[in-house]
């Protein structure tokens, strides 16, 4: 596997494809790993979780792996098959300061913390942004707190906003809302949270349904299946919440 970091910015170039990315298929894995599968070919594993710690199992070949921050439910890279490019969020204990194109897919990360408390906590967390041509994915990582006016400024408007609504070590339920409102996404995908059909035991996370009760009556909800696909200008008008199901 390739491995990529570092504190200047990063920058990968494929000159040998061009690539028009409308449309993508999202996996959701299980905890905080997304699958992403471009239109093209180009599959995207994000913040892969040690299967010792959530059930995951990913088939596919994967060409690039994206970590936030280095935690074991968020840094497991022998999940991902094949020889993919990886990039991490963090460099030891900085900011990577990630922006990159990979086979057409610009991509950038957003500094942020695990806590809210300047990471004096839990660390630092690296913000993945997606900028696919009429398609802006976020995954947050293991955001901690509400973003600051710079934040969302470098964020920018997302299309489709993975967002930890489990509590616990990441952002509170209120603070979820906020950043919703923030970010102003078309689609918000929870993750980080215990599944209704998680296994008895070990440690447990706050409820989807918790989240959506939070909600309320603000936005759209959709319960969807293990994977969703997405076309750019074919999204939702109103902001949807789309509870996904994982592999188990």
């Amino acid at each position: 596997m390739k491995k990529l970091s570092g504190i200047l910015i990063i920058t990968l170039i494929n000159t040998g494809l061009v690539i028009s990315q409308t449309t993508i298929n999202l996996t959701w894995v299980g905890q905080s790993t997304f699958l992403m599968s471009t239109g093209d070919g180009v599959r995207v594993l994000m913040d892969p979780v040690n299967p010792n710690m959530a059930k995951a199992e990913v088939p596919d070949i994967i060409d690039l792996v994206t970590i936030s921050h280095e935690h074991g439910d968020h840094n497991y890279t022998t999940l991902a098959k094949g020889n993919p490019t990886i990039v991490h969020g963090l460099t030891g204990s900085e900011f990577a300061k990630v922006d990159a194109t990979f086979k057409g897919i610009p991509f950038r990360t957003v500094g942020s913390y695990h806590d809210n408390q300047g990471g004096s906590q839990r660390g630092k967390n690296a913000i993945f942004v997606f900028e696919l041509p009429g398609l802006k994915v976020v995954h947050l990582g293991d955001l901690g707190h509400v973003l600051n006016e710079s934040q969302v400024s470098a964020i920018g408007t997302a299309d489709i906003l993975l967002i930890p609504v489990g509590t616990g070590p990441t952002i509170d339920l209120q603070s979820a809302v906020e950043i919703i409102r923030q970010l102003k996404p078309r689609v918000v995908i929870p993750m980080h949270y215990t599944p209704a059909n998680a296994p008895a035991g070990g440690f447990r996370l706050g409820t989807v349904e918790d989240f959506i009760k939070a909600v309320g009556t603000a936005y759209d909800v959709k319960y969807s299946g293990h994977s969703e696909t997405f076309i750019a200008g074919k999204l939702p008008s109103k902001t949807t919440i789309m509870v996904m199901k994982t592999s188990e």
